[in-house]
């Protein structure tokens, strides 16, 4: 057998077809007449031909035209019809072409499996077990030899017919059925190896493990023959072990021209009976719908000019256009209608507000907001904030202690605002806290790279989130911190005001699996801030399209540097709140801050 035949990968079928199709109709006004009501009536004698002449300008719906230049309502649907016919029958050749092809492969599918079947029951697994080991090409061997290979023969189909001992990562052929049309060079012989590959491992190492035959479909690639169809079943000796696998392998591609014609017969048909069945239809809505809207549009211009003329005899069936004849004159209760569903809808828009309110408060609930923290903690005093943009948000921060003498400090900014960012945001936030919590690694940045593997996993959305994560020593002062592409943060340090120190960082969490994140260190001395903040705050926009900046903020912060936590954010968001004026806020805005009291 070739390297490519050997090489051959099984994969299960999965076919499917998803398409949307979308048709819109112009809306059809069936008020066809305007009259001027300031041209006065016609003399007396004239009168008869001016209402002939009335009568002549209201257009019948059937007509190729209306006055106003559409299509009129009979064209539109017959066209519309024809337009399903054909739809229909695109679906009926789609739907015929996967059932036929469905039937052929499960047919096929199971003369390989009665094969393999077959042939695991009559081969000597004792003998095969002994052949495996020394490959002596005896009496047996001659036997089996001949009955796989006049199998092969005799099934024009059957692109290959193989026995073969399984192996941990491989196996090895023992005997390869060989028919008068194959070339001798390409079939395998005794002892010949194949390495699994990695779609091996999806459906047939297992079945090798359990020792059970192969079910459903089984498709492999092109081998340069054709795609054939697999089938395997164990050989058992007489102990119950498992000696070898037997296997074959049927070509599809002489069954197309089955295919073919099954499916040609079975749309000729189809289009046939839809043919007729459209032209029923059509005839049937010329007479039930098409003339009762004809009339209906007489007797509304005549509304317009004064008379209402309702021609019920032309309405057969007490339908909805019956219905509308019936209820034209009533539109004062229309009207009321009308006004109690805005209403109703006015309505459910503030019950949708009220919900979107408590969503608020429940993220709100989500964070931290009992200050001071951790009062039986001296050594440092905390404060932090958040304000979402919309009704939720996916800014977040938190703080916890990690063990007596370790606290967690955590502020991120998921992408986007509203609601999906809020239930992303709950997600990242509760990732990192509970891996903090758990131990076991070396530093901030093994925390940030197992949250960004699991937040990687079904990010179908493609959402991420840039994340600032430390750990403060409250009894030495000194911290280790990882940044997932977050603001650099900003420290007070004794004898100057605040600086934003740089610091190496990786990319934001949830970008791609596998990612390395950066620990980094820093000291607090005693008195000392650290500053965190997102992106919000640098970016709020005046009136003038200005941003706030880092240089503004690191102004304010200067500027009350020697302020507790509290009072620095309260100062620090009323100087961005003075900046921004009436201009709305764009961005969440978060802010953390802490200061090192020794």
């Amino acid at each position: 057998m070739s390297e490519t035949v050997k090489d051959e990968k099984v994969v299960l079928l999965a076919n499917g077809d998803d398409s949307t199709r979308e048709q819109t109709n112009e809306p059809v006004s069936i008020l066809q007449v305007k009259t001027d009501p300031k041209v006065p009536a016609p003399a007396s004698e004239d009168s008869e031909a001016a209402k002939k002449d009335d009568e002549n300008n209201i257009e019948v719906i059937d007509a190729g035209k209306n006055r106003f230049g559409r299509e009129s309502l009979n064209r539109r649907v017959t066209r519309a019809l024809i337009i399903l016919m054909a739809l229909m029958a695109v679906a009926i050749v789609i739907i015929s072409v996967y059932s036929t092809v469905n039937i052929y492969y499960a047919q096929y599918t199971s003369k390989a499996q009665d094969l393999v079947r077959l042939l695991a029951d009559e081969i000597d697994g004792d003998w095969l077990r002994d052949f495996s080991k020394s490959y002596d090409q005896d009496e047996q061997y001659k036997l089996v030899k001949q009955y796989l290979d006049v199998i092969k023969s005799d099934f024009n189909e059957l692109q290959y017919l193989y026995i073969y001992k399984p192996e941990e990562d491989h196996f090895t052929y023992l005997i390869e059925a060989q028919s008068d049309m194959d070339d001798p060079n390409l079939i395998a012989n005794a002892g010949d190896i194949y390495e699994y590959r990695d779609r091996d491992y999806e459906r047939l190492v297992p079945d090798i493990k359990a020792g059970r035959a192969s079910t459903g479909v089984i498709l492999g690639e092109d081998t340069g023959y054709g795609r054939p169809i697999s089938a395997w079943a164990p050989i058992f000796d007489s102990k119950g072990e498992l000696v070898a696998m037997v296997e074959a392998d049927y070509i599809i591609e002489n069954i197309g021209k089955q295919i073919s014609l099954s499916v040609a017969l079975i749309t000729a048909v189809q289009v046939i009976s839809i043919f007729f069945v459209v032209l029923l239809i059509v005839g049937y809505i010329r007479k039930n719908v098409v003339e009762p809207v004809t009339v209906l549009t007489r007797s509304v211009d005549s509304y317009e000019h004064g008379e209402y003329k309702a021609d019920m005899s032309a309405y057969k069936h007490n339908d909805e256009i019956r219905s509308l004849a019936i209820s034209f004159g009533d539109m004062t209760g229309r009207i009321n209608d009308y006004i109690e569903k805005i209403t109703t809808i006015t309505a459910e828009k503030e019950r949708i507000g009220a919900e979107l309110n408590v969503a608020t408060q429940i993220q709100a609930d989500m964070l931290p907001r009992i200050f001071p923290p951790f009062p039986q903690y001296t050594e440092f005093e905390l404060y932090a904030t958040m304000d979402p943009a919309k009704e939720v948000g996916g800014d977040f921060y938190d703080f916890f202690m990690i063990d007596e003498q370790r606290l967690g400090l955590v502020i991120a900014d998921v992408s986007g605002k509203g609601i999906p960012a809020a239930l992303f945001m709950v997600i990242a936030k509760t990732l990192i806290k509970d891996r903090a919590m758990t131990g076991g690694y070396a530093g901030p940045g093994e925390v940030l790279e197992s949250v960004n593997n699991q937040l990687c996993e079904g990010n179908d959305a493609d959402m991420f989130v840039t994340a600032w994560f430390g750990i403060l020593d409250v009894k030495t002062g000194e911290i280790d911190f990882a940044s997932a592409g977050h603001e650099y943060p900003a420290f007070h340090r004794l004898g100057e005001g605040f600086v934003v120190e740089k610091d190496k960082h990786g990319p934001p969490l949830a970008t791609f699996e596998g990612i390395k994140m950066r620990d980094n260190h820093t000291q607090l001395q005693k008195g000392e801030t650290l500053y965190l903040y997102t992106d919000g705050v640098t970016e709020a926009t005046n009136g003038a399209f200005e941003l706030f900046g880092e240089e503004r903020m690191l102004e304010s912060l200067s500027s009350h540097a020697e302020d507790d936590p509290v009072n620095l954010l309260k100062k620090v968001r009323k100087d961005i709140d003075d900046f921004v004026g009436s201009a709305p806020q764009i961005d969440d805005m978060t802010l953390l801050a802490i200061r090192y009291n020794g």
